[in-house]
């Protein structure tokens, strides 16, 4: 059995209440914040809960400052390291008689849920899905989950917290009892903010474009400077769109697809002349709203859970950072604010948490240089993975989202990458980020396309009910 709830708050008493200690993970279709040593717990239940196909709908954050309903003691979300997974079919009863859980023998999670809504069953989950949940154990042998439905007063199916401590979790988990854990995943695997992304033919972000006048080839190399190895050598006339720059170095897109391929030297490019690059659209319309959006409002298009303290915080820094780029209309505002919800939903600046995603044997290894992450991030040197992790508001990625987004709003993201979180470097940032790909944002929002205005950011579309629930909330609540 795990630690009671009173000895877990002691264990994890450091994290009780502190949300810029958390960090940030894939679960699901969702991100959710956890205590940095409960990390790897979450990622073994999202593999069980893949593995049954269980359709995670809806995921409450793991962190909320709260107390128990009708105590003075704090819940263990308030720490970290409690779930609440599909509450509209895993609903809190009470249970006086501390009769055992009701499972319904539907065959499908739809089925099952109806069962639930008629009371005929307490969860929409399976009997097997939760034995493979609390079977989950650390390499050091202690269970690793607790499970709400297994309670007896009160049966709480959507809720799962972690029973280890934070000692006990330092040993990994042992995946041999994980189910469904080496199981591929199914459509793209939930991601960050990577960079670059493909863009479409109305981006703007395909970078400027030059030519190689180098008369016997220029060296395409994996990083800036000449000790990297050469990739290829590109013949003199060959065009290529210049990323971003790292001193006398070109970060360069060799197919026009906003992706980094290598660096040249920029001493042997020229640019290209008469080469007209997408303009943007008409600003004619474009309404200035941005002293028109409040807290009141922000607070409305975010669910409970996120603090209001935490958007009067930081709304001004996200505002500013929209008026500095030029882009203070209502579609763009609500752009900016529904990518905040999708990616760090807390209204803060956090950094990424190690996931399976990111990390094999230590933490970003997956990102780091000489891997295929690494590379579609432009992280070309040792070290690169952890440096250039997921942060800030939009979770900025990688050494060419780095280098190109420090350049243009003159902070050395390079050499301090922990800027990021700082909050308004991070509202710069997420503005910078829109207004890089605006033309092509505006046209997916003014066509209503808003899965193709999440790609254009994260690349797929990892968050995109929480993006759509967000921007759909604007719409109502926002001045047109």
């Amino acid at each position: 059995m795990g630690e009671s709830t009173s000895k877990q708050r002691q264990l994890w008493k450091i994290f009780e209440c502190e949300e810029t200690k958390m960090v940030v993970v894939p679960f699901g279709p969702n991100r959710i914040r956890v205590a940095p040593p409960s990390a790897p717990a979450w990622e073994a239940l999202a593999a069980v809960l893949r593995h049954h196909r269980y359709d995670i709908r809806t995921t409450d954050d793991s962190f909320n400052c709260r107390n128990i309903k009708g105590t003075n003691q704090k819940s263990l979300h308030s720490f970290g390291i409690a779930l609440d997974i599909n509450w509209n079919t895993n609903p809190f009863l009470r249970t006086p008689d501390k009769r055992k859980v009701r499972f319904s023998n539907q065959a499908t999670q739809a089925e099952r849920g109806e069962d639930v809504r008629l009371g005929a069953a307490d969860t929409d989950m399976t009997p097997e899905l939760i034995a493979d949940a609390l079977a989950i154990r650390t390499k050091g042998g202690q269970r690793v989950l607790e499970w709400g439905g297994s309670w007896e007063s009160v049966k709480d199916s959507m809720h799962f917290e972690i029973g280890a401590s934070p000692e006990e979790l330092t040993t990994g988990i042992d995946t041999a009892t994980v189910a469904g854990w080496d199981e591929p995943e199914a459509g793209p695997s939930p991601g960050i903010s990577t960079a670059p992304v493909p863009s479409s033919p109305a981006a703007t972000d395909s970078g400027d474009p030059h030519a190689v006048i180098a008369r016997d080839g220029l060296k395409l190399r994996g990083g800036a400077g000449t000790e990297f190895p050469a990739i290829r050598t590109l013949p003199t006339d060959t065009k290529v769109n210049v990323l971003a720059r790292e001193g006398q170095w070109a970060l360069v897109d060799l197919q026009g697809d906003g992706r980094a391929d290598g660096f040249v030297h920029v001493g042997f490019l020229r640019p290209v002349a008469g080469v007209a690059l997408p303009s943007p659209l008409p600003v004619a319309g474009r309404r200035d709203v941005l002293s028109l959006v409040t807290v009141d409002e922000v607070a409305q298009m975010f669910p409970p859970a996120t603090k209001r303290s935490k958007i009067e915080a930081n709304l001004p820094f996200v505002l500013s950072g929209l008026r500095a780029r030029a882009i203070p209309d209502r579609p763009m505002v609500l752009m900016a604010l529904a990518t905040i919800r999708a990616e760090t939903e807390g209204f803060v600046p956090i950094s990424e948490g190690i996931s399976r995603f990111n990390t094999r044997t230590t933490p970003f290894d997956l990102y780091d240089a000489g891997t295929e992450k690494g590379r579609e991030l432009g992280n070309t040197r040792p070290g690169d993975g952890p440096a250039f992790k997921g942060r800030g508001y939009i979770q900025l990625t990688g050494r060419f989202n780095y280098t190109r987004i420090g350049l243009q709003v003159s902070a050395d993201l390079v050499g301090d990458p922990e800027l990021a979180d700082d909050p308004a470097t991070a509202g710069l940032i997420l503005a910078q980020f829109l207004k890089n790909k605006e033309t092509a944002i505006r046209a997916a929002l003014a066509s209503d396309d808003l899965r193709q205005a999440r790609k254009l950011v994260n690349g797929g579309s990892h968050g995109f009910d929480r993006f759509k629930d967000t921007y759909d909330r604007g719409l109502r609540v926002l001045p047109a």
